[in-house]
């Protein structure tokens, strides 16, 4: 078995090229079906609140490759808890188990207080 280090250098090196080639490859999501309501369009739809945060989508992708939520800031935290319960299918159908883990933990987080001024 390959050793952590190595697994996730491998994921980040697939990661950094899917980021890369996104823009190459955008042009053709236009072009797929929409199946079932899971098409480009709606995916976006979904994604308007993290889009506005900046990096909050890269924040997302990293939390779930790296099973760390606590990587998600808080301006994540809250645009995550701002997506609709019908979406989160939509962006990890084949993960039905992170979605909730988001929720909960950034219920969590919004709930601590903000540590005093000094």
């Amino acid at each position: 078995m390959a050793s952590p280090k190595t697994l996730y250098s491998t994921m980040l090196i697939i990661l950094s090229m899917s980021i890369v080639s996104t823009p190459c490859f955008g042009q053709f999501l236009g072009l797929l079906p929409n199946f079932g309501g899971i098409g480009p369009d709606s995916i976006t739809k979904c994604l308007t609140s993290v889009n506005d945060v900046p990096n909050c989508i890269e924040e997302i992708i990293t939390s779930f490759l790296s099973i760390q939520l606590h990587l998600l800031g808080p301006q994540c935290c809250k645009a995550a808890l701002d997506i609709d319960d019908g979406c989160w299918p939509k962006i990890f159908p084949f993960n039905p188990f992170f979605p909730p883990a988001i929720k909960s933990f950034c219920s969590a987080e919004a709930q601590i207080p903000p540590p005093p001024l000094l």
